[in-house]
């Protein structure tokens, strides 16, 4: 299970997204230690000196760092540390959801390394500077893209050469618990997880989520601890906040106050509170953070 100590970070992917790409410059790293279930590779230019901190890895990066994770309780970082913060660092992210790859899709023998990869990934892996120089113009190519059939056969052919790289170390040396308990097939909760995903915007009472299952509410309050390792109340904040990120970063236009009526929260000191809670920034920095370049495929 994840350290609750730990900030869990929702992701701005949404389920029609392969992945999403972050494309940003900045002067420091003002993101917290956290988790997510997302998939993640991790480029960063131009920090020589900042502290990156991948479980129980706490290292300094050189010039150039590319890192991947898979493992979904994995606590990760990039902070200030010992960089000069008026250097110019150039950061490009890849978060991609773990279901991309399922179906038996990462099963064939094509992609077997893909999938070795992914297997070690799990404690986090990173790539020395010389495959960075060598997948640096495809990680380009990507960013630059604006064909999205062909933004996904460059996201493909960025893990097939990762893949086929040796020169690669393993992060975290302890044993992580990386694998929740949630089982989406399952008939019941994957009952309620849509049922919360369709309503999430209007008020929603535990007595009618309940109801969906046949349960007293004691047995449905542990059932969603059990499965989601969350409370019936964070699990459907979760799910808002999902929302709302999106929100915030695909219509960067629009007042957040009408984006927190939009998502479920009817007061907006509130949905500020819990925003800042869930995802370290309140909603108008994370807009800004997120929104420096952002490309969905």
């Amino acid at each position: 299970m994840p350290n609750p100590d730990i900030l869990t970070e929702i992701p701005p992917i949404s389920g029609q997204d392969c992945f999403v790409v972050f494309d940003r410059y900045k002067r420091e790293f003002c993101f917290p230690v956290h988790i997510h279930k997302e998939y993640e590779l991790n480029l960063v230019c131009g920090a020589r000196g900042a502290t990156r901190i991948v479980g129980d890895s706490v290292r300094e990066i050189s010039d150039r760092d590319l890192v991947l994770i898979t493992g979904s309780y994995l606590e990760h970082a990039w902070l200030n540390g010992n960089f000069s913060k008026n250097a110019d660092v150039h950061e490009v992210c890849v978060q991609f959801s773990p279901d991309l790859f399922e179906s038996g899709f990462i099963d064939k023998k094509q992609f077997y390394p893909i999938k070795k990869m992914f297997e070690y990934a799990r404690r986090g892996i990173a790539f020395s500077e010389e495959t960075v120089s060598r997948v640096e113009p495809i990680v380009e190519n990507l960013i630059r893209s604006e064909d999205r059939f062909d933004s996904v056969l460059n996201f493909l052919m960025l893990l097939n050469c990762l893949a086929r790289e040796s020169d690669y170390h393993i992060l975290a040396q302890r044993s992580v618990s990386i694998e929740n308990n949630v089982n989406y097939d399952m008939p019941r909760i994957q009952k309620v997880m849509q049922f919360l995903n369709d309503n999430f915007h209007r008020d929603i009472s535990i007595a009618e989520v309940k109801a969906l299952v046949n349960m007293s509410e004691p047995t449905f309050r542990r059932f969603i601890k059990r499965h989601s390792g969350k409370s019936f109340v964070n699990l459907l904040n979760d799910i808002r906040l999902g929302a709302a990120s999106r929100m915030l970063i695909e219509n960067p236009t629009k007042n957040v106050s009408e984006i927190a009526y939009k998502c479920g929260f009817n007061n907006l000191s509130n949905f500020n509170r819990i925003f800042k809670k869930g995802k370290g920034l309140t909603p108008s920095p994370f807009k800004t953070f997120y929104t420096q370049k952002k490309i969905s495929v």
